[in-house]
């Protein structure tokens, strides 16, 4: 009886140790990346001169000067060589008629290790039925290279800017409700 007594005391003992370390690293895991978030609001999203649009469906719901015209666009980089991160793009679409209310472009900026051939066999098999706005390739991936900040953490690869592409926001709206708040919140103003 005694030893099940020291057994439960053990274990809370070592779960409240546990908790407490896990708060204490995530602190230290947390300032650096408010300190990317500062240096990179206000400042240009870059975007490379190799950019090749890919426009495998016909029911686009603007054409490429819409989307460069836009007062708003959100922009997220996509690995397509990735089965997981191509699926995502269905979250994507759910989210564009609450940003079409504000004529907000979604330009999904996609980097290969395959040459692009998964996300156009994704397309062409159905996988992916439709998305409202043309894919963008970036063969060379300097996307990410002309914007170091989304090389520290996968959340940096979206961003909110303005029609100079000026960023705003930061953060992948459609993994936070919080984030998809703070964006509909700017693009309402």
């Amino acid at each position: 009886m005694k030893q099940i007594y020291i057994l439960k005391y053990f274990v809370l003992i070592t779960f409240v140790f546990c908790i407490i370390s896990c708060k204490k690293g995530s602190n230290n895991e947390i300032k650096p990346l408010r300190s990317v978030i500062e240096k990179t609001i206000g400042k240009k999203l870059v975007l490379p001169d190799n950019i090749k649009i890919y426009a495998p469906f016909s029911n686009y719901i603007a054409d490429s000067s819409n989307i460069w015209n836009s007062e708003y666009r959100i922009y997220s980089r996509i690995d397509a060589s990735c089965g997981t991160c191509i699926g995502n793009i269905k979250m994507w679409s759910k989210l564009i008629p609450e940003f079409q209310k504000y004529k907000v472009p979604i330009i999904l900026i996609f980097h290969s290790d395959d040459r692009f051939e998964l996300i156009k066999y994704f397309c062409e098999s159905g996988q992916i039925e439709e998305f409202s706005f043309p894919f963008f390739f970036d063969s060379e991936n300097k996307y990410a290279e002309m914007n170091e900040f989304m090389k520290i953490n996968k959340n940096f690869e979206t961003v909110l800017t303005d029609t100079n592409n000026t960023i705003l926001l930061t953060g992948n709206p459609t993994t936070s409700t919080d984030i998809m708040n703070l964006y509909i919140k700017e693009v309402s103003k």
